[in-house]
């Protein structure tokens, strides 16, 4: 497969920026919240690097295209992903738990990372909160992968950069839309799941064990959204580099500028609203809860979609600033660090190390973090990437900073 792309260092940068956000978050509980920006920030530039990588490779050929790419994506995310699932399966009680027939069908959705697709749950408990849970979004990333490779390189069709920017604006006001339709009726759909599969609870009853969270959370079917639109705006910086004039026109500093005050903005809004609005109640269709209901599946998304565009043009503060050496190498590791980060608590108590206060435990955590990170994106990620494309024949992809989903 030849791609002749050229690196977009900021983007690179940004992928350390969400994983950042989401190990931050989960070792300071106070700032739990900013995790809400840090898997759009993945979602929406998957769909935004895939398409950059592999669009012309696909109109090229579709067949030749498909094999490529599944045997760079998966050599890209998926050894980690098992060397991490295997160590769940031997050294915690994840491998007890799942030793019966009965869950056999579990274990392999684990091994082919798809268990994400269904509602799976082991001992009235949703897998999210089971072992492993943080590998939830491979598991939705392949998903994108499969659609990606079946539909939605087409997008490269559009070769209009009106068109395309049209196309990317109704798609986010038909998505809000049809989030807005399922929460309008939420109280009329959920009561006929919980009728015809008794096992899950209501929202109100338990959020994190109800079907209502898995649908519009932890499954690809809403998650896509937000990959879809990445493709878009891909598509769309791809045409407008094609015109310099039209790229003369545009601001890329002050576009960055507005995106991440909108980002500010909806993180602070939903999470104030949040934690003082019932927005899961029956009955309750304000919009208040609405956005927060949102921000489980695109709430981030238009925002990220104008980020990802600006930093890919360039000139930007925001871009140098994410562009240089050491955000470009965290960046590389940042799929190592999402993957990781869980396990920087358990190290901490095996270390003969006394944290006595709040702050020293968060700079221990996320140094711990990233030393984990490094170890092994340099002993596991690289090596098993190269000696999978190796031996079954995968060529090297042009872009390989970039080519990661999660």
């Amino acid at each position: 497969m030849t791609v002749s792309r050229a690196n977009l260092d900021a983007l690179t940068g940004l992928r350390f920026v969400a994983a950042f956000t989401i190990a931050f978050g989960h070792a300071y509980p106070g700032w739990l919240s900013i995790t809400g920006v840090g898997m759009p920030l993945f979602f929406t530039l998957s769909g935004f690097i895939i398409h950059y990588v592999y669009a012309d490779p696909f109109a090229a050929g579709w067949r030749q295209a498909t094999g490529e790419f599944a045997v760079a994506r998966i050599s890209r995310i998926y050894p980690l992903y098992l060397a991490l699932l295997l160590y769940y399966l031997l050294r915690t009680p994840m491998g007890s738990e799942l030793a019966s027939p009965a869950n056999v069908p579990i274990v392999v959705s684990y091994f082919l990372a798809c268990w994400t697709w269904w509602p799976i749950m082991v001992d009235g408990h949703l897998l999210l909160d089971f072992h492993y849970h943080i590998s939830w979004s491979v598991s939705t990333e392949i998903f994108f992968y499969i659609c990606y490779a079946l539909f939605f390189y087409r997008i490269a069709l559009i070769q209009s950069v009106g068109r395309c920017l049209i196309a990317l604006v109704a798609f986010c006001l038909a998505s809000c839309l049809l989030f807005y339709c399922l929460f309008l009726t939420r109280d009329l759909w959920e009561p006929l799941i919980l009728q015809n599969f008794p096992y899950f609870v209501s929202r109100t009853d338990d959020f994190t064990q109800s079907f209502y969270r898995w649908l519009l959370y932890i499954s690809p079917y809403s998650r896509i959204f937000e990959f879809i639109g990445g493709c878009l705006t891909c598509q769309l910086f791809l045409l407008a580099r094609r015109h310099p004039g039209f790229l003369r026109q545009l601001r890329p500093g002050m576009m960055a500028g507005v995106a991440v005050a909108a980002i500010a903005v909806l993180l602070v809004a939903f999470d104030y609203v949040g934690n003082r609005h019932q927005w899961l109640a029956v009955g309750d269709h304000s919009l208040a809860a609405f956005l927060v209901n949102l921000h489980m599946n695109f709430l981030f998304a238009p925002a990220c979609y104008l980020l990802i565009f600006s930093l890919a043009l360039g000139g930007s503060a925001v871009s140098r600033a994410i562009s240089g050496r050491i955000p470009r190498f965290l960046g590389d590791i940042s799929y190592s660090t999402y993957l990781t980060h869980p396990m920087a608590e358990p190290v901490l108590r095996r270390l003969p190390v006394h944290v006595s206060s709040p702050v020293a435990h968060l700079v221990v955590i996320m140094i711990i973090v990233y030393i984990m990170s490094w170890v092994s994106y340099s002993a596991i990620e690289v090596p098993a990437k190269r000696w999978l494309r190796r031996v079954v024949g995968g060529r090297p992809v042009g872009v390989p900073s970039l080519t990661g989903g999660v």
